[in-house]
């Protein structure tokens, strides 16, 4: 009898942990938060990954510095380090949200972000500079001067304005799952033009193929600020009733996007026109500028509360998930 009474208790003990993984599943869905949500996880917690970021950021810098004093930005390690240059930009962000359930680790991975912009500033005009493109340096370091001063700021409105909205961890892994996605595709796109070979004559292959890729980091940033921090109804830009300010950030956002496409057709070639990957990436740099300040000003109206809905209303948008790898 006593053996019986146990067995219902552990079928029971069973049934009650399976209900409650289940209610757990369903609030995470619903976006209702629990209290592992809402906690703040310790900055130890990251350590391992702000060390593998840090080291990352530091050889691209460190490689991109030799680059530019020995084979310039054509040479080999030049174009390595051109591929591997927009995922830098898609692991800082995916720091920067991705430790959303840690107030004091977020601090510190906005640190790097903005530490890794200021390094920019200098490395890349160099590169340009010693390379013999001296108007395309002196462009880049204006440019890069407002980058160091722009995407450390926005990843702090976007991180502050999501973590107003709670279910800190259950956010933190959807973003980080995001930037996991990018980031496998940039990879299998690098692998990809190396497998190719390079050289002098791959330099305009190369330089397409970056392109794309950085218009795969920006955009996944984009989609995350205007659909889940600015709360862009996915359903207005279906029957285009948006506001102007959100109609010319998509617009422009769309003006980026197909030159990243442009530069993905050409990846695709041989030896594509070294005129059209230059192109398409002055329209790359131009648009996405432009980009930037209107999402810059759509991210301050959310920050600001004027255009926030209710925090149990969000749902985060699955930006760029069709890039899902297989097995991933």
């Amino acid at each position: 009898m006593d053996a019986q009474w146990r067995n219902e208790l552990e079928a029971l003990q069973q049934l009650l942990a399976s209900q409650q993984s289940q209610i757990i599943t369903l609030q995470k869905k619903l976006g209702v938060s629990t209290p592992e949500d809402e906690a703040d996880v310790p900055a130890a917690e990251y350590r391992r990954v702000f060390l593998a970021t840090a080291a990352f950021l530091l050889w691209d810098s460190i490689a991109m510095s030799i680059a530019a004093f020995t084979s310039g930005m054509e040479g080999d390690l030049g174009q390595v380090e051109t591929l591997l240059w927009p995922m830098c930009w898609t692991v800082l962000m995916a720091l920067v949200l991705g430790t959303m359930d840690s107030s004091v680790a977020g601090r510190h991975a906005l640190l790097i972000y903005r530490g890794w912009a200021i390094i920019q500033v200098v490395v890349i005009p160099l590169l340009w500079w010693n390379s013999g493109r001296r108007e395309v340096a002196v462009f880049l370091f204006v440019m890069f001067i407002v980058n160091a001063i722009f995407w450390p700021w926005m990843g702090k409105m976007m991180l502050e304005t999501l973590r107003a909205r709670g279910a800190l961890t259950t956010q933190a892994q959807l973003y980080t799952n995001r930037a996991m996605k990018v980031l496998g595709f940039q990879i299998l796109l690098a692998i990809t033009a190396l497998a190719q070979g390079i050289g002098r004559e791959s330099y305009a292959r190369v330089y397409a193929t970056f392109v794309f890729s950085v218009v795969l980091s920006s955009s996944w940033v984009y989609l995350t600020a205007i659909f889940d921090v600015c709360n862009v109804d996915s359903r207005a830009v279906a029957k285009l009733r948006l506001s102007p300010l959100q109609a010319t950030t998509l617009a422009f956002w769309g003006v980026n996007l197909l030159a990243g496409l442009a530069g993905y057709i050409l990846a695709s070639q041989r030896r594509p026109s070294r005129w059209a990957s230059f192109a398409v990436g002055y329209v790359m740099m131009g648009s996405g500028w432009i980009t930037m300040a209107f999402v810059g000003r759509l991210v301050y109206v959310a920050r600001r509360g004027r255009d926030v809905p209710p925090a149990a209303s969000v749902k985060p948008v699955d930006a760029l998930g069709s890039l899902d790898l297989p097995g991933a």
